[in-house]
């Protein structure tokens, strides 16, 4: 019988040393992890990889993380 797969997360922040850093804690605690420093990196690695769960940065450049929360909705 094999190990379950890790959850699977999505992190988005503009901020890249706050991106790397909470990167590392979530996946110490056993999420597979991507990141995304913008709304439209989020969106595209949504569409190819459909993660379980998404943390998204509220402020963002171009677009806030309402917006994208949104986005990432109609993805699914």
């Amino acid at each position: 019988m094999s190990a379950p797969s890790p959850p699977t997360m999505l992190l988005v922040d503009d901020d890249e040393v706050f991106r790397q850093r909470l990167a590392r804690a979530m996946e110490q605690r056993g999420f597979e992890v991507r990141t995304a420093a913008s709304a439209d990196d989020a969106v595209r690695l949504a569409r190819e990889e459909s993660p379980e769960l998404a943390v998204v940065d509220l402020r963002m450049p171009g677009r806030s993380g309402l917006e994208l929360v949104r986005d990432l909705k109609d993805v699914d």
